[in-house]
């Protein structure tokens, strides 16, 4: 019997070439759909649905995609993770209702960036980011799509210090394409002096004021959770535990490149 089934994913997207399946690139979709087909559970002629696109080198700890399983029993985040690569796993499932679209039935997204900017005025950021918060038309910060409703409400915008990087947490209702990487470019030109005070407000009313400006670097944005009523989530204890190694051996290099880069920076400092 064919069941609907959502799974919680996690990747690290820098060698994808985005969530949605692109022809003759690597996508996320498309390691899914051929992880699920060699298992034998995806339905036939059965559509992988997203609850949100992420570009090329955006990743993920808390996307959500649902599909009809033939045989649900092989969907366990353990079945399917033996079939992924390194680079992509599943930890959490849920049998959901048939009609269970994980794009719209989404009550609320959350994002985090991780931003390295040791030029930001730390007051000056944090001042300007509560102006985020609410519903504004965010046409200058991101690229609408024509015919798209440009509003989104914004419920939080957190941003924290950790020495010189900033991690910056926007949760909204929905959110436009590059919205959160041009909010980040948004707070850095404020954080650093190089916008005026009243420059925010002026890009919130695009009939008077439209300004191009640049999303910040993919490698910094993740997908951090993706909220939902009524699913009853069930995790799997070993595969998150899998996920974390696989996690810790991708990222062995960088952290020693890390230290490497902070101790050059003490001695010539």
């Amino acid at each position: 019997m064919v069941v609907k089934v959502a799974l919680k994913i996690a990747y690290l997207g820098t060698d994808f070439y985005g969530s949605q399946t692109q022809p003759g690139l690597r996508t996320v979709e498309g390691e899914l759909r051929r992880c699920l087909t060699e298992i034998g559970t995806l339905a036939p002629k059965a559509k992988l649905s997203f609850a949100g696109r992420t570009d090329a080198g955006v990743h993920a700890l808390g996307q959500v995609v649902a599909f009809e399983a033939a045989d649900p029993r092989l969907t366990a985040p353990r079945i399917i993770n033996a079939k992924l690569p390194e680079d992509l796993w599943a930890y959490a499932g849920a049998e959901v209702p048939d009609d269970f679209d994980p794009r719209r039935g989404a009550t609320g997204r959350e994002y985090r960036y991780i931003l390295y900017a040791p030029a930001v005025i730390e007051r000056r950021m944090l001042e300007f980011g509560p102006q985020f918060l609410g519903a504004h038309d965010f046409t200058n910060f991101s690229s609408v799509e024509p015919g798209k409703y440009p509003v989104r409400t914004i419920r939080k915008l957190e941003i924290a210090r950790r020495g010189d990087v900033y991690v910056i947490d926007v949760e909204a209702d929905a959110f436009l394409w590059n919205m959160v990487r041009k909010i980040v470019t948004a707070l850095r030109l404020v954080g650093e002096n190089k916008r005026p005070n009243d420059w925010l407000e002026r890009m919130f009313d695009p009939a008077a004021h439209r300004e191009g400006i640049p999303p910040a670097p993919a490698a910094g944005l993740y997908l951090k959770a993706v909220s939902y009523a009524g699913i009853a989530w069930e995790e799997d204890a070993y595969a998150r535990q899998r996920a974390y190694q696989r996690m810790l051996h991708a990222f062995e290099r960088q952290r020693v490149m890390a230290e490497v880069c902070g101790e050059f920076r003490d001695a010539m400092g």
